[in-house]
């Protein structure tokens, strides 16, 4: 009985080391295949800042600057 068992554990082990190598490597390939999707094409550089507001937001900044320039240009009389 107990080379049966002794066996057994060898193929258990072996068994759990070819599943834990493959997990290894389905993990290896999502994280070069994340790594391809973030990539962005030549020539495209990053987002700019607020690019990805909501249009409310994006409107108000809009309109904070203009009132800005507008007060700035009566400051300076032009």
């Amino acid at each position: 009985m107990g080379l049966q068992d002794r066996d057994w554990y060898r193929d258990e082990m072996r068994r759990r080391k070819r599943e834990e190598d493959a997990e290894e490597e389905a993990a290896a390939r999502f994280a070069w295949l994340k790594t391809q999707r973030t990539r962005r094409p030549r020539g495209q550089g990053p987002k700019l800042w607020g690019a990805d507001w909501h249009w409310s937001l994006q409107l108000l900044v809009w309109l904070a600057i203009a009132v800005l320039a507008i007060a700035g240009m009566k400051l300076l009389k032009l």
